[in-house]
Order: structure tokens, then sequence, then C-alpha cells
């Protein structure tokens, strides 16, 4: 009887030490991802479709309320990151009235690409609160035989 309280008592000692390191592994995570984005527990990801040509892929998003002057898009062979803010004052002044009100809020998505691309070559178009952002696919590099000498 001894013996399986020895086991099961290796087995707890063995199980906290796993929740200890998960919470920790978590707490890293987490730090890391506030550091990268301080606010983005504010920011909402916007609606996005994703689908590839022979040549490109192509992104469309959904960015509601934004001024082109305010979308920031980045690039990388792999990687696509949008960010956008909306910030709007509303003042109304009437006889024994008054009222202003701020409004702001901002969109932030990340976005693993498909396939590598050339970001040097992108194009984004904004248009009724769509962004379409086209980014050319890398060439694949073709196969060379070598002959031996």
């Amino acid at each position: 009887m001894a013996f399986w309280f020895g086991v099961w008592k290796d087995i707890d000692r063995e199980m906290r030490e796993l929740r200890r390191r998960l919470r920790r592994t978590f707490e890293e995570v987490s730090k890391t991802l506030e550091a990268e984005i301080p606010a983005l527990g504010e920011l909402m990801k916007p609606l996005v479709d994703i689908y590839e040509t022979p040549d490109e892929v192509v992104i469309v998003a959904e960015l509601p309320g934004v001024k082109k002057e305010d979308i920031k898009i980045e690039a990388t062979e792999d990687v696509l990151e949008i960010r956008a803010d909306v910030k709007r004052e509303e003042e109304i002044k009437e006889e024994a009235y008054y009222r202003r009100e701020r409004y702001y809020k901002g969109f932030y998505r990340r976005i693993r690409l498909p396939t590598p691309v050339r970001p040097e070559g992108a194009k984004a178009t904004y248009k009724d609160g769509v962004l379409t952002i086209r980014l050319p696919k890398a060439v694949a590099e073709k196969r060379h035989r070598i002959e031996v000498e």
C-alpha cells in the first residue's frame, strides 16, 4: 500500500511542476505580446479575405470609418501588418447647451501570408471602407542541373 502512495505522490509533484511551467510560459508570452503591441486590447481586428492568383496574393480588409491617411501597412516576405486609427471630436454648442464627445477606435491585424511575396512590389487601394492589398509572389528559384566533370 505504501508503494502506491509514493507513486501518487510523485505524480502529484510532477503535475504541479508542469502547471507551474505552463503558467510561467503563458505569462512570458503575454508580456511579449503586450510589449510588441501596447494597446492591443483596445484595437479591433478587421475582417479580411485572403486569396491567391497565379501571380499574387490579395488581401481585402474592411476598415469602416477610416481615412486613407490613417492607414499604415507593413509587409515582409511572409507577414503583413495593417494598422489604422479613427479619431473624431464632436462639439455641439447651442443656447444653454454644450456637448463635446471624443471617439477613438483602432484596427490592427497581423497576417501570416500563405506563400512568400515581394513586398517592394505591393500595391494598395482604399475605397468605401475596403482596403485591397496586392502582393506579387516571390519567384521560386528554378532548379538548375549541374554536371559533374
